[in-house]
């Protein structure tokens, strides 16, 4: 069915070796063994272990994929229920309450979407060319939002929840004293490492963004530097960002970077600082000091201590999250924080 769409939209990159043991001997209950070499038998539970953090990631994913699934399942069963009382169908059900009282995109609102994504255009790219799907482009987003909000209230009504117990992680300690968006005494604080050459960076960036903003006063989102060695413009771009920091106007300088990719080199980020409205000369004097490069050296081994690999990498309250998260998988995790 057609509206299972707008329900895809809403969501999306060493172990103490044990003595030999006899192959006859007992295996402790629930730890199979996985293979045997000569007399060894090689049990789940030290595969598991010598994995170490993929194994978790990928415990993080299943989880996420059933919920997600089993959540999709529970949206159509009670889109089915709602439409036959009204005699529809389900597609039109959902279509009739996602176009009700639609309002038209203004032309402020197409223009101010275009000067965001013009960068990404071609050059010979008018708005009188593009409008068409500005106004779609506009027009799903209302409509994804709406969706959103209907799904949820008919889940509310219905007493959905959650059953399925997540993974056992271990908590990490995180040093979030980096630059930080929301009250420092925020019951959840998440902590994100990034690479601002990274597009994965640039859209899980907005995806927490807008999921804290639904969440006012409860949770603070703190930034720490993580450049990739196969992206060779993102150490000097992090170090511009903390050069900005120190002008109180880090978060506004990382938007930016991230809403223009294609402007990492040197005198880019010169220029950003212009655009942005910083004091130039102490940006410049900063940038070219190299001092900074302290500060993205010292996120980065804090990074690689904590078991990062790749970015973006999210702990919440301490609890790893690894790669680009959809929505969802962010809600449940501040849901569960607030909740204990």
């Amino acid at each position: 069915m057609r509206f299972s769409l707008v329900v895809f939209a809403l969501t999306f990159g060493c172990a103490t070796t044990p003595k030999p043991a006899e192959v006859h001997a007992a295996v402790p209950v629930g730890d199979p063994p996985v293979l045997k070499v000569g007399e060894r038998l090689i049990l789940q539970s030290e595969a598991d272990k010598r994995a170490g953090e993929d194994f978790h990631k990928l415990q993080d994913q299943l989880y996420e994929l059933r919920v997600d699934s089993a959540e999709r399942i529970a949206i159509e069963i009670l889109v089915e229920q709602e439409a036959k009382k009204d005699g529809l169908t389900e597609d039109a059900w959902v279509e009739a309450r996602l176009e009700t009282g639609l309002r038209e995109p203004t032309e402020g609102e197409l223009q101010e979407l275009f000067a965001k994504v013009k960068k990404n255009l071609p050059e010979e790219a008018t708005f009188a060319d593009v409008k068409p799907q500005l106004r779609r482009a506009l027009l799903r987003e209302v409509k994804v939002k709406r969706a959103r909000e209907m799904f949820d209230e008919l889940k509310r009504r219905a007493g959905y929840q959650v059953l399925l117990t997540p993974p056992d992680r271990p908590r990490k300690i995180i040093d979030a004293s980096g630059p930080g968006r929301g009250p420092a005494n925020a019951r959840v604080t998440i902590v994100e490492f990034a690479d601002f050459q990274c597009p994965y960076c640039s859209k899980a960036s907005d995806v927490v963004k807008k999921v804290a903003a639904e969440y006012p006063g409860q949770v603070r989102i703190v930034f720490r530097h993580f450049p990739l060695a196969n992206h060779p413009l993102a150490p000097r771009a992090a170090e511009a960002s903390a050069c900005a920091n120190e002008q109180g106007k880090f978060w506004e300088y990382h938007d930016h970077l991230f809403a223009n990719p294609r402007e990492l080199e040197e005198t880019a980020l010169k220029a950003h600082a212009v655009t942005l409205g910083l004091d130039v000369k102490p940006f410049v004097d900063c940038l070219e000091s190299g001092r900074m490069k302290a500060v993205v050296d010292k996120d980065k081994k804090d990074g690689e201590a904590l078991g990062v690999n790749g970015t973006p990498a999210f702990f919440v309250n301490g609890l790893p999250m690894a790669g680009a998260q959809p929505e969802e998988a962010f809600r449940r995790a501040i849901d569960r924080e607030l909740g204990r």
